[in-house]
């Protein structure tokens, strides 16, 4: 009896751990499903807002395109998807069109909200208005950089990393898109557009190693150019001061379809921004 007894004492004690053990691991489940479950609701409802209207985004490789690609999207979506978007249904889009080369120049990639950029009809009339202040050479020149700068596409740019890659992979690059938007995804360009107080501005061949100083010689600098440094501003819109002096001279890469500017060493009274105006006007330069 006693031999039997402790048998049962011991199922009766192995069969309450094992109970327990059931109910333990059950709870440790429970509480990992919740916390994993969390941000899957959580996140839609970030990006969900009932006061979104729907929005679209017009895809083209070319600003001068009539025909324009448009993804439209009832609530708020990542670039990455954007993107992704893009680069499945715009091949097919465009199969019809002549291209000499359809991939992408990730580097010229640029999101725009509007356009024209609200600044290029003042800094136009601003270069009319100096031309009245010079004569001969000088005159001509300001006359025929307005007109180029009439002639440029320009928008308000969105500066934000368009690099595919780089957004799928950097949380901070892919950005929320919440309202209509223009994206181009250019092929690489093989020109670089060269103006400032040049005696006129000049689309050169863009050739490797080539800098600053070397396609600012296809055009003549005026006598009030600055004779130290010229802006280059880069297709993704970063702008880069170069050295060009024989004293001071650094190569430094300039890219496919980047503008190399060269300022005004001197301007009259009330255009001391015009530099400065036109630099940032022509960051905001569609391909």
């Amino acid at each position: 009896m006693l031999l039997s007894f402790s048998r049962y004492s011991l199922r009766s004690q192995l069969w309450r751990l094992l109970l327990l053990a059931l109910i333990t691991c059950s709870s440790v489940t429970y509480a990992l499903a919740a916390n994993t479950s969390t941000p899957t609701i959580s996140k839609p409802a970030t990006l969900t807002s009932t006061d979104t209207q729907p929005f679209a985004i017009n895809v083209t490789t070319s600003i001068q395109f009539e025909r324009q690609l448009q993804l439209s999207y009832s609530t708020p979506v990542r670039m990455k998807q954007v993107l992704s978007d893009s680069l499945t249904h715009l091949p097919a889009f465009l199969a019809n069109d002549v291209k000499t080369d359809s991939r992408i120049y990730w580097t010229g990639a640029a999101l725009f909200l509007a356009f024209p950029h609200p600044q290029q009809h003042a800094i136009v009339t601003q270069l009319n208005q100096l031309a009245t202040h010079w004569q001969g050479k000088q005159q001509q020149a300001a006359l025929n950089l307005s007109q180029q700068i009439a002639e440029l596409t320009t928008g308000e740019r969105i500066f934000t990393s368009l690099d595919y890659d780089n957004v799928r992979l950097n949380k901070q690059a892919n950005t929320l898109i919440t309202q209509d938007l223009t994206l181009i995804l250019p092929p690489r360009p093989e020109r670089i557009l060269v103006l400032g107080a040049l005696d006129k501005p000049v689309w050169a061949k863009w050739q490797t190693r080539l800098d600053a100083e070397a396609y600012l010689k296809k055009s003549k600098p005026l006598s009030n150019a600055n004779n130290s440094d010229a802006w280059v501003i880069q297709p993704d819109g970063t702008v880069e001061q170069h050295p060009i002096a024989y004293w001071n001279r650094d190569h430094h890469d300039i890219a496919p379809g980047a503008i190399v500017y060269l300022g005004f060493s001197s301007l009259p009274d009330g255009f001391e921004t015009l530099n400065e105006d036109i630099i940032n006007l022509l960051r905001n330069r569609a391909l």
